[in-house]
């Protein structure tokens, strides 16, 4: 056959096959590191899927003597992921627009978390007492954290006042939406000063609030 002909003279002639004793050996290549015959799954996913560089307000969320779940909670405030009415009605959920601690205006992230009555009794508290004026609101509020004192000590404290009323407030607001008992903000306020104690005392037991 002709064409067969043509094509076999087209291409380059065969290598030929290396003679070797010796067993062959596959090497894994990672970036820039040297070969190795050891595959790592991790390294290669991290390799797949390079990490994002750290948001700024990483350390205002995942830091060192937090409370999983409040920082879990805050975490979640800072992205908007919370299913809020308003994020519910955008979903095309047909529920109440109106915030479940004060029934006045709508409830969003900003309005449920600060400008609330309700969570701004709480806000109060503890800012009188830690005498801070913090913004109100919620991005500047976290760039305010990340310009705070450098005091190890009074910054961990701030740090877990932040996210315990954030993590409060959402219970709170979640308990009335499913069992229609309503308490009281004073309540919640002892209920965070029990909390942050508990979480304070192994750290230091000379540090109340």
């Amino acid at each position: 056959n002709i064409i067969i002909i043509l094509l076999k003279q087209c291409l380059p002639s065969a290598i030929p096959i290396v003679q070797s004793s010796n067993d062959d050996v596959y090497l894994w290549r990672m970036g820039n590191e040297a070969p190795t015959d050891r595959f790592s799954t991790a390294k290669t996913w991290r390799v797949l899927h390079p990490p994002n560089p750290p948001v700024y307000w990483h350390a205002q969320i995942w830091f060192k003597g937090r409370v999983p779940k409040h920082a879990f909670i805050a975490w979640l405030v800072v992205w908007n992921r919370l299913a809020t009415r308003d994020r519910m009605r955008g979903w095309g959920i047909d529920v109440s627009p109106s915030c479940l601690l004060c029934s006045g205006l709508d409830e969003s992230r900003q309005h449920l978390f600060f400008d609330c009555t309700f969570s701004a009794e709480i806000w109060t508290y503890f800012c009188s007492r830690l005498h801070l004026s913090p913004p109100v609101l919620l991005e500047d509020c976290i760039r305010w954290l990340k310009a705070l004192s450098s005091d190890t000590n009074t910054l961990l404290v701030i740090k877990l006042v932040f996210q315990a009323v954030i993590y409060m407030v959402w219970r709170e607001r979640n308990s009335r939406l499913h069992t229609n008992i309503c308490r009281p903000a004073q309540n919640i306020i002892n209920d965070i000063k029990k909390t942050l104690r508990l979480r304070l005392d192994p750290i230091s037991r000379n540090m109340r609030l």
